[in-house]
């Protein structure tokens, strides 16, 4: 039985509206070149700023214009962050002013809620009544853009609801608008445990003609396995989409891609979510990475964007080719301690798994 919630979003982002919306939209799809004709591999990844919306249109049309830049800029993938659905939660009644009254309480330093205080409990109330309605206008705008652009989209993650659980997790759709997978968060945060997310447990690559491309969630990059299980699998590209729940600061920020593509030699891709939502601060830098022999300054980085907060679309292209060579270059790529892994993720994960199913 759907709760008031569910109806109010049932009918703000109902299939009628985004469908209207999508008619509206007319674009000559530009022929893009494919692989063998430009050499290189060229990839977008949005950093964005969270702002609430009054209407499932124009949120759609904000995500439509980054689309559009990365399009313009031939982009064959455009990347968006982790938890690309908090601009819906403007669609609540009320909810615009209560978010102001604790984003300026939050700014001006005083706590918004004690321990106890029962917020995990509502955003998962919330959580649960937006997934089902904003994961199906979410996925058919993209997939429209997709098709209309003639490129692929991550679409950023959302609330997945699968048989009465509720995941963060995102889809890679193809260019011609079909979802080619979905990605369901494999580490979550002591918060997304709180508010009774469930976790992922398997770790997709996807083959695509721009190359083979894993896309853990956030928190995943935190842990080296991630990365060597996607090197491992074939991946050449990682997407990350991320929305840090902290205030910016450079040595955090690379704790987690950058050390996983020196180690994995692999391509990193990371779309950020920043700015504030209901009295909690995201920031964070979008950036493209490689190992660090292959880039120009020698410190890893491709691209990346100027400031942690704010609208960004960073592009770069890739070189594959060039990525295998540098494998092969490479000192110690591929070395293992064998002794050591030989029951270490046994051991580790098993035994993790165990515990979550008691």
């Amino acid at each position: 039985m759907k709760n008031i919630l569910e109806f109010i979003f049932d009918k703000k982002m109902a299939q009628g509206k985004v469908n209207t919306y999508l008619k509206r939209i007319n674009i000559e799809r530009k022929k893009y070149l494919s692989l063998k004709e430009r050499g290189k591999v060229r990839v977008s990844c949005v950093e964005r700023q969270i702002k609430v919306v009054k209407s499932i249109e124009e949120y759609a049309e904000r995500m439509r214009n980054f689309v559009e830049e990365a399009a313009m800029q031939e982009s064959d993938i455009v990347v968006f962050p982790e938890y690309n659905f908090f601009d819906l939660f403007g669609l609540i009644p009320g909810f615009s002013k209560i978010n102001n009254y604790l984003n300026k309480k939050a700014q001006s330093g005083e706590e918004v809620s004690g321990e106890g205080g029962g917020g995990e409990g509502v955003l998962q109330f919330i959580f649960k009544s937006i997934s089902k309605p904003s994961q199906r206008a979410i996925e058919e705008i993209m997939r429209d853009f997709a098709r209309k652009y003639g490129i692929y989209i991550y679409t950023g993650s959302y609330i997945i609801s699968e048989n009465g659980s509720l995941y963060n997790g995102g889809a890679l759709i193809l260019r011609e608008g079909e979802i080619l997978g979905r990605q369901k968060k494999i580490h979550l945060t002591d918060f997304e445990e709180k508010i009774g997310l469930k976790r992922g447990n398997n770790l997709e690559v996807f083959s695509l003609d721009i190359g083979k491309v894993a896309c853990p969630v956030c928190m995943d990059a935190t842990y080296f396995e991630t990365f060597k299980i996607a090197a491992q699998k074939g991946a050449e590209i990682v997407i990350l989409p991320i929305a840090n729940m902290e205030e910016y600061n450079l040595w955090r920020a690379l704790r987690g891609i950058w050390p996983r593509v020196q180690e994995s030699y692999v391509y990193g891709v990371k779309a950020s979510l920043n700015g504030w939502i209901g009295g909690i601060h995201f920031t964070g830098k979008a950036g493209i990475f490689a190992p660090i022999d292959m880039t120009e300054n020698e410190d890893g980085i491709i691209a990346i964007a100027p400031h942690y907060e704010g609208d960004y679309v960073i592009t770069a292209d890739l070189d594959i080719q060039k990525l295998y060579e540098a494998r092969e270059r490479a000192e110690y790529y591929g070395d293992i301690n064998e002794e050591f892994e030989k029951d270490y993720y046994k051991k580790v994960y098993e035994a993790f798994k165990r515990g979550e199913e008691r």
